[in-house]
């Protein structure tokens, strides 16, 4: 029997809160992040998250905080809490990646969590905070931004938009504390 071969969306994305995503530009790159493939209730705890010598917030983490890191992408364009699992403030900027047919490069989730063995309580965790998981795919590599086509921001009529299309909005007076 031949296995199903995966066809590879033309465009993926990530969402992001405003604040998250200066910092990715002040880094140049979408960062990993936990992959969550495993849990450890155990050893869970919150650790403070600095950017530039500041602290901006807490983190959770595990045991599992290193095994195997990933940049989480979806096909979904049009995201919302109820399909991403993410909170409303993470869905503010979407930033569009150009897949190029890069199947090596962007993993369906399904695949990389067979490929790493996931906890299936993980796995069945994730799925139900979110009914969108079958268009959850994730990078392996940190995404530099050259490699963005293109980011948009989620506008008041629950459009996203160009930065300069948003009347009154300007990214830098996010946070601009953090950015000086």
């Amino acid at each position: 029997m031949k296995a199903k071969k995966t066809k590879l969306p033309e465009n993926l994305y990530h969402y992001t809160s405003l604040i998250k995503y200066r910092m990715i530009l002040a880094t140049g790159k979408l960062l990993l992040t936990p992959s969550n493939l495993k849990y450890d209730n155990a050893t869970l705890h919150d650790e403070p998250l600095f950017f530039n010598g500041q602290k901006i917030g807490y983190k959770s983490v595990d045991k599992y905080e290193n095994y195997h890191p990933v940049v989480w992408l979806t096909a979904n364009d049009h995201a919302g809490a109820k399909n991403t699992g993410l909170s409303n403030d993470k869905i503010m900027c979407r930033i569009t990646i150009k897949t190029n047919g890069k199947i090596w490069r962007y993993l369906p989730w399904r695949t990389f969590c067979d490929k790493y063995n996931a906890d299936r309580s993980v796995a069945s965790t994730l799925k139900q905070t979110a009914n969108d998981y079958l268009n959850w795919y994730v990078c392996e590599s940190e995404i530099p931004v050259a490699d963005f086509a293109k980011v948009e921001f989620l506008a008041e009529d629950g459009t996203y938009k160009d930065e300069k299309d948003i009347p009154g909005f300007a990214l830098t007076d996010i946070a601009p504390e953090l950015f000086e």
